[in-house]
């Protein structure tokens, strides 16, 4: 571990935010070349974070954001998923709390199909994965259907190919797994849904963990995934997904998409979303609080060792 991973982590304390860019995804990929300056959320608090940003239009054709809302600094403050209207200057508008699971909640996954919005959010603590449809007259969500139960999955994704519904996710059944891919597929959104033959169907802290939706260029779908090969959140990794059935699966590194480097968010990057030429990320900024940092480590730690 290099001085600077040291620091942060003995130091510092992490703090996500939204940042959003102009740009055409289509020529990212042709070009295999990413380099992206953002337009960042304003910050209130500098206790809380947010984070998993997923945006869809309205039935005015007006801009929406879900994302998670959550603070790295105070564990009683665990994820809930929000809702904003974002401006055409990317300010977000008339924001709302839209779930909360009494657990930690994240990964507001959007899927659209046949006219209707799902929403499928990360509760792995919940040990489930569900999706609940979206009313856009009323901004709630209502008619939760368990899509998987009993299995903690982190970051579920689903992707519609060859007629049938395919969902990426890592597990945290021993812990957080950013390594090991699963796959599970089904011929309706809401299952049943099978294990993939090979499942782990990949395992590498590197491009794995789910990080966004499938994006198609040319006819190619490309996954974005996670890269926490050194640290959670470092960058996002574009796979290029060549097999997908039943019994096969594979995709290679395509395209390396990394933090902007000239911002206060430039330690790291997990998620990525795209509406038309608007780019919708998350990114880190290690803010020096060495005090809280060995608080939360005690409480985390120390106190149960105690007990025990």
């Amino acid at each position: 571990m290099n001085l600077t991973l040291l620091y942060n982590k003995l130091c510092c304390i992490m703090q996500w935010n939204i940042g959003f860019s102009k740009c055409d995804i289509n020529q990212i990929i042709r070009n295999k070349q990413c380099e992206l300056t953002f337009n960042w959320m304003p910050q209130l608090n500098n206790a809380v974070s947010v984070a998993d940003p997923f945006i869809f239009k309205g039935k005015n054709g007006k801009l929406n954001l879900l994302y998670e809302n959550f603070s790295m600094s105070d564990p009683s403050k665990y994820g809930k998923i929000f809702l904003s209207g974002i401006d055409k200057n990317f300010k977000p508008t008339d924001s709302k709390q839209l779930l909360d699971t009494k657990k930690h909640s994240s990964y507001p996954f959007i899927f659209i199909e046949n006219g209707l919005t799902y929403i499928i959010p990360e509760t792995s603590a919940l040990n489930k994965v569900s999706a609940y449809e979206y009313n856009h007259e009323m901004n709630t969500l209502s008619n939760e259907k368990i899509l998987i139960n009993n299995e903690p999955l982190l970051d579920a994704s689903v992707f519609k190919h060859n007629n049938k519904y395919w969902l990426f996710a890592t597990s945290a059944a021993n812990g957080f797994d950013h390594s090991r891919l699963y796959i599970y597929y089904a011929d309706s959104l809401f299952g049943d849904y099978k294990p993939h033959a090979k499942n782990p169907v990949k395992d590498n802290a590197d491009g794995s963990r789910p990080a966004g939706n499938i994006i198609n260029v040319d006819g190619q779908n490309y996954r974005p995934a996670q890269n926490c090969s050194r640290y959670y959140g470092e960058s996002i990794t574009i796979n290029k997904i060549n097999t997908l059935t039943e019994n096969e699966f594979n995709e290679e590194f395509y395209l390396k998409i990394k933090p902007d480097k000239n911002s206060a968010f430039k330690s790291g990057i997990h998620t990525l979303n795209v509406i038309d030429d608007i780019i919708v990320v998350d990114g880190i900024k290690m803010q020096f609080r060495p005090i809280k940092k060995w608080k939360l480590f005690f409480d985390k730690h120390l106190k149960k060792s105690l007990i025990h």
